[in-house]
């Protein structure tokens, strides 16, 4: 606020709240001369109607004044207050009339003294003004009527035809004094005029720059908002607001249709924000919602779900939600929709890459596992095929045999021969070891059937929706796969607890109790020296309440200390290089967090090894996403 335009703004209403006062006082004068005109002629008819001369009266020279010099001594005075009131002059000339008419009743009442007080009230309402220089002005009129008159006619004044020659300066001395008052008054008046004025252009200019600033900040806001607006509404993002017990929506950005294609008349306000998405997922973002309405205000929680288009093509969406403070006023949510559907498939890709990864990784010890029954199949099958040549010479001598014995000749012969055969073929080894061989081959077999069973059962096919599966032979099947990755550098410890058939992805959940795994046989391996005894590999399942808990241990180094924040980072690996690609434990913590609402945390200690522990929600429909929190 600047002093020089509060000192200018008080300048302009005192200059106005004073030419207001005038004016008002110029009204004030119109009356008076008015009433004054009246009175004169009432007092001119009362005290001296008629001239006596002799026995003949005419009408006194009095009255005459009274009745036809009231108009014309009034006429200028109230002309000027009605065409230029705001002349200094009329002022001037109102106070001269005004003067006269005291003069005018001092004269017709005779120079009685009751009517010299009219010289102090006329002084009194000239004060109005308050101008002193129209006190001068009317004090000035005074002295030279008393003055004239007093030397002239000395009975119209003072009332005696020889009055003392100090009465003028008495009368005088009274005047003055009235005029020191009505000065002081005056300039007392004008003073607090002042005051007032600089008060109100205070408030005025006060009241001005909070309107400013009202409007500054409006028109910034205005301009913050279409910014916001337009850069909300031009981003691939889509900004809602919904009901949080019956997710209507409340708002929703236009960019809905372009984006996820939806028809335009599913952004009608107050519908269901829930018509617009899979019929799948309803119910599931319904709890997310409500959930996220019960939790603090300020925090974040996110779900994935699916948005059908107008042309039937599935899109997937991640929504971002919080509960902003003071929403207990509302009872609304916030929250943000961003197309993830190029996502999820690099996500597919991505998968599929890693999982192509750890097949190729494993090749060579699937291989070699399934190598080692195959020959011990087909060694048995060797011996199988050669025990047969063998038999099948002794089974002919025999037969030779039969038939001398029915032809009852050469029968010594026969059966010499069919000895010698049965000798040459060893025919109680064969009868021994031959079923075993036979055994043998089965048993090499099955376990080759267990190892494709296991690789059909770990690559299971891509899902699109969660199944009920049974994670326990999940396991088993992986640890099969991964059997050559530490056979040579762990023993296995397996606790399985009876788990209900939990909904997953189970191509992905294989997937990351694979990685999981390979990871444990790699801190191992890392960990063992020369000579060193195997170390552990201990995986347990278990039921806590309504999740599943797997995890799996190792003996080996621990993670570092300074590691432990980025593990789960994509990229990020402490493997030496072309041993790892730094995604594993990135893809494992995104498909249990973020498609299973589960938690997947470690514990670690350096030199004693690490474990990792996966919890799923048997029923994943109900529920949302954790926070994951990592234990050290």
């Amino acid at each position: 606020m600047s002093p020089m335009r509060v000192d200018a703004r008080a300048g302009e209403i005192f200059d106005e709240n004073l030419r207001q006062v005038r004016v008002r006082t110029h009204r004030v004068f119109i009356w008076l001369f008015l009433a004054q005109w009246a009175l004169a002629v009432a007092l001119a008819l009362v005290i001296s109607p008629y001239a006596w001369s002799g026995p003949v009266h005419v009408v006194h020279l009095h009255v005459e004044l009274a009745l036809f010099g009231g108009p014309v001594l009034n006429a200028l005075p109230i002309a000027l207050i009605l065409l230029r009131p705001d002349w200094i002059g009329t002022r001037h000339i109102v106070a001269v009339t005004q003067m006269l008419w005291s003069a005018i009743f001092v004269h017709l009442t005779g120079g009685r003294v009751e009517t010299h007080f009219h010289i102090f009230g006329s002084l009194a309402f000239l004060s109005f003004y308050r101008d002193t220089r129209v006190l001068i002005t009317a004090t000035l009129v005074v002295a030279a009527d008393h003055l004239m008159l007093g030397f002239f006619w000395p009975e119209s004044v003072y009332g005696i035809a020889n009055p003392e020659w100090w009465r003028f300066l008495e009368h005088a001395g009274w005047v003055v004094f009235e005029d020191i008052v009505l000065v002081l008054g005056c300039r007392r008046g004008l003073e607090e005029m002042q005051t007032l004025s600089e008060r109100e252009a205070t408030l005025e200019v006060a009241k001005c720059d909070v309107e400013q600033q009202v409007a500054d900040r409006t028109d910034e806001l205005r301009a913050s908002g279409d910014r916001y607006r337009t850069l909300i509404e031009n981003t691939s993002a889509l900004p809602w607001e919904l009901e949080g017990d019956s997710c209507r929506i409340i708002y929703v950005a236009p960019q809905m249709t372009t984006i996820f294609g939806v028809r335009p008349d599913a952004l009608a306000a107050r519908q269901v924000f829930l018509e617009v998405l899979h019929a799948e997922d309803r119910q599931a973002f319904a709890n997310f919602v409500r959930r996220a309405a019960r939790g603090a205000a300020g925090e974040t929680h996110h779900i994935d779900s699916r948005i059908l288009g107008t042309d039937g093509q599935v899109m997937h969406v991640r929504s971002c939600v919080s509960k902003q403070h003071g929403w207990e006023r509302t009872g609304n949510i916030f929250g943000m929709s961003l197309d993830i559907t190029r996502q999820k498939r690099l996500e597919l890709d991505l998968s599929q890459a890693q999982k192509l990864e750890s097949i190729g990784q494993l090749a060579a010890g699937i291989a070699h596992e399934i190598n080692t029954p195959v020959q011990f199949v087909s060694d048995n099958v060797q011996f199988v095929r050669a025990s047969i040549a063998d038999m099948r010479n002794v089974i002919e001598a025999y037969r030779a045999l039969q038939t001398a014995a029915r032809s009852a000749s050469g029968v010594e012969d026969a059966a010499r021969r069919a000895a010698e055969a049965e000798t040459a073929a060893d025919l109680d080894y064969l009868m021994s070891n031959v079923p075993l061989a036979v055994d043998g081959a089965a048993e090499g077999l099955d376990r080759i059937a267990t190892i494709v069973r296991s690789m059909k059962e770990f690559a299971y096919p891509d899902q699109t929706q969660k199944t009920s599966a049974d994670l326990n032979q999940a396991i088993r099947s992986t640890l099969v796969i991964a059997h050559n990755e530490y056979k040579y550098v762990a023993e296995l410890h397996t606790d399985f607890g009876e788990l209900p058939l939990v909904r997953c992805y189970l191509g992905e959940i294989n997937q990351v109790i694979l990685n999981l795994l390979i990871n444990a046989a790699h801190a191992i391996g890392d960990s063992m020296g020369d000579g060193s005894p195997l170390g552990a590999l201990t995986v347990r399942t278990q039921r806590i309440g309504d999740e599943v808990q797997i995890s799996i241990g190792d003996t080996g180094t621990g993670i570092p200390e300074a590691a432990r924040d980025k593990i789960f980072d994509p990229f990020f690996t402490t493997k030496e290089v072309g041993k790892g690609s730094g995604q594993g434990l990135a893809i494992a913590r995104s498909v249990v967090v973020n498609k299973h609402a589960g938690t997947l945390h470690f514990e670690t200690e350096c030199g004693k090894g690490t474990t990792f522990f996966i919890r799923l929600p048997i029923d994943v429909a109900a529920e949302v996403p954790h926070v994951d929190k990592v234990a050290a």
